[in-house]
């Protein structure tokens, strides 16, 4: 019984270690990888919520050389996984190696 004890104890503590928080590390009204801005009086339509992550060691999407930059590599893999113009409403977050982007797909 002790034993059965111990032993849930140890997993439950190594299972809660491996857990990694995230991090708000940026919030911002509207980014992207692709277009620097918008023509005046162009609009984009909403077209649905993205959540895209980009850890370290994963292929780059837009990075050319050996600087590789997460929140880059993370902000271009949501657009091009939604075929989004830019991304509304971001919020950036970091966590165990990872950057996390979520916001709003513009089309």
């Amino acid at each position: 019984m002790k034993i059965g004890v111990i032993c849930s104890a140890i997993a439950m503590t190594v299972a809660l270690g491996c857990a990694s928080p995230r991090y708000t590390i940026l919030s911002v009204p509207a980014v992207s990888m692709t277009t620097p801005s918008l023509p005046a009086g162009t609009a984009a339509t909403p077209a649905g919520r993205v959540e895209e992550r980009f850890c370290a060691g994963d292929d780059p999407v837009v990075s050319k050389d050996s600087n590789i930059g997460l929140i880059d590599e993370a902000i271009a893999k949501a657009q091009q996984k939604s075929g989004a113009l830019y991304l509304s409403d971001v919020t950036i977050q970091q966590g165990g190696g990872c950057v996390y982007v979520e916001g709003m797909a513009m089309k």
